[in-house]
Parts: C-alpha cells; structure tokens; sequence
C-alpha cells in the first residue's frame, strides 16, 4: 500500500527543488473504514468513516492554504476507474502559488490540531506534485 507521510528524503527534494512557480498537488486518497483518534481526542470513540474525519482536516487545511494563496481545486470521491485499477478512494486537488507557500501551510499555527483529523480518518495516499503549464 501506498505511504503515509513523505520520507525525509522527498520532503527535502521537494524543498530544495530550485522550481519557484506554482504547483498543483493530486492526492490519491485511501481512508479508514472507520475513524481512529487518539483517546485523548474529543471525536474519540465515535462511530463515524475515516472519510467523515479526513474532511475535518480538508476543510482546516483549505483555510490555512489560503492564507498563503493556496486553494483546493477539487476534492471529489472515486466514481470509477475508466482506465486501469485501483483502490483510491477519493481524490483532492490542491493549487499552491509556489512550493514555499505549501510548505508554509505545513507549518501554520494550526496544522497540529487539524493533522488529527488527517490521522484518524487516512489510511494511505499518494501525493504527486505537478508543475502547470505556464502559455506564454
């Protein structure tokens, strides 16, 4: 199965890339059947889908990416595959003015509290990162 969280390695390949223009995120989505908090956490023992508390952490992420310019561009559930095979299930778009601003997302006052939901309700993802087309 995919991973979880970058290795150190493709975090600090994707940091120190010298590309200074925007970047679109795909995140390929797999989550929990049911939602694992921590016990400490308030929504600890509720019987709610991974995909209920994964939107928790979408919804705080898209307003801490916006306050670096960064908006989601998509967030849509997998209605099939039409070529080839998979087991995603979700997929979110994300659209940043520059590497530094997402990874100023990763650092927002907030992203502790709002990587809980991430943690409870995600199984796996893949994250590619794309350059967009830039006409001239």
């Amino acid at each position: 199965m995919p991973a979880f969280q970058p290795t150190g390695d493709q975090f600090r390949a994707f940091r120190d890339d010298p590309y200074d223009g925007p970047i679109a995120q795909v995140n390929l989505l797999k989550f929990r059947v049911k939602a694992e908090y921590k016990p400490n956490d308030p929504e600890h023992g509720k019987d709610e889908p991974g995909a209920v508390a994964y939107q928790r952490y979408a919804d705080a992420f898209g307003v801490a990416a916006a306050e670096v310019g960064g908006t989601c561009l998509l967030m849509g559930a997998t209605e099939r595959y039409f070529i080839g095979q998979g087991n995603w299930d979700a997929v979110m778009v994300m659209h940043f003015p520059n590497r530094q601003a997402f990874i100023a997302t990763l650092n927002h006052a907030t992203y502790q509290d709002m990587h809980r939901h991430r943690d409870a309700g995600l199984l796996a993802q893949e994250l590619i990162t794309t350059r967009p087309k830039i006409e001239e």
